[in-house]
This record gives C-alpha cells, structure tokens and sequence, in this order.
C-alpha cells in the first residue's frame, strides 16, 4: 500500500513540474484609437485629410498590405514601414470636398493581423457657404 502511495505522490510531482502553462503568441494585432472620424460639417473645397492612429498590440511585427478605399472620393495613404509590437503607426484618408452634402465611406485595411482585416469609416456634410443654406436642394426643371 505504501509503494502505490508513494508512487502515486512521485508521478504527481513530476507531472506538476512538467505541466508549467507556456504563454500563447498571439501574433500581429491591429488596434484602432478610433474607427470612425466625423468631420461634422467641413466646408467645400477645404482640406478633407484626416488621420487614423492604430498600435500594434500584439507580439509580433505589425504590417499593413494595404488600405483600400470604396469609391475614388477617398484616398488612402499609410505607414509602409513594419510595426514593432507596441508601435504605433498612421492611416491619413483624403477626402475629395469638391461635391457638396452628406457622405459616409468606409476604408479596409488589410494587414498581417490575427484580428483580421479592419474597417474604418469617414463621414461628415460638406456644406458651400456661397449658397443661402449651405445646402441647396437640386432645381427641377
């Protein structure tokens, strides 16, 4: 009865001393200050160049593939260099102001993240301060 109790304690201790929890990597982790950027109202033909900041908040290097935008009113530029883990790096979306009244767009970007691709959106009215109201119906003719 002894030895099976004592040989039991023993397999015990060597399993404990084995069974040490190793910490998972998670890989590249991509994390947004922000995902939406509201312009409010922004005047026509002004600047429409706004910027993203995201961080690396994972344990290996972050890299962007790219950002792509829905339509050509919008164009991305961001951070080619590789992200370190607990880096930060940038997106800037430029709006194109010229066309008056609400927009709403999305931008994807796609990178090397576990979390996969993430969306981001920009959206505002642009407003002609030479008309009455800002914003003018269309005319019917």
């Amino acid at each position: 009865m002894k030895k099976i109790f004592y040989t039991l304690i023993y397999t015990l201790i060597i399993n404990a001393s084995f069974g040490q929890v190793t910490p998972v990597k998670k890989g590249a982790e991509i994390t947004f200050l922000n995902k939406t950027f509201d312009y409010d109202t922004i005047e026509r033909y002004s600047n429409g160049t706004r910027s993203f900041t995201f961080y690396n908040t994972g344990d290996a290097p972050l890299v962007l593939r790219k950002v792509k935008s829905g339509c050509s009113c919008t164009v991305p530029s961001y951070t080619k260099d590789t992200i370190p883990p607990k880096g930060k790096g940038q997106i800037s979306a430029k709006y194109n102001t010229k066309k008056y009244g609400k927009f709403n767009r999305s931008l994807t970007v796609y990178s090397n993240a576990a979390n996969g691709a993430q969306k981001i959106t920009i959206k505002g009215v642009i407003i002609d301060s030479k008309k009455k109201w800002g914003i003018e119906p269309k005319q019917k003719k």
